[in-house]
């Protein structure tokens, strides 16, 4: 039994080695072959990605997190998302306060101009 874990732990370990190697494998041959189209290149990259993610997929590991991610889907959806109204409505609220503390801030940045200048006769 003992022996299995560790044998597992290896081939986890080499797995998770080989999708690293995919993977850096597809950045470096991005830069590599600089004077080829970018959409091929970047076409390259996203091929490793998903062969590597593929590679990861089949380690402990990689199962717990796509677990994660599965569970995260389930958690989004109980999410109670604004409307377009109260998203709206906050938003324009934002932009308000952010012009109106703009104008306070201006104006005390004219107060303290107009207070150094007078202080050292500047003006």
């Amino acid at each position: 039994m003992a022996e299995s874990k560790v044998e597992d732990n290896k081939n986890n370990a080499l797995l998770m080695l080989v999708s690293l190697l995919v993977l850096l494998t597809g950045i470096f041959l991005f830069y590599y072959f600089s004077d080829v189209r970018l959409f091929y290149r970047v076409l390259g990259v996203i091929s490793s990605i998903v062969i590597a993610a593929t590679i990861a997929y089949r380690t402990d590991f990689g199962k717990t997190v796509f677990s994660y991610v599965a569970d995260s889907k389930v958690e989004l959806n109980k999410v109670t998302w604004p409307t377009k109204q109260e998203t709206t409505q906050t938003t324009l609220g934002v932009i308000v306060i952010v012009v109106i503390i703009g104008l306070i801030l201006w104006l005390l940045d004219m107060l303290f101009a107009w207070s150094v200048g007078t202080l050292y006769g500047v003006r």
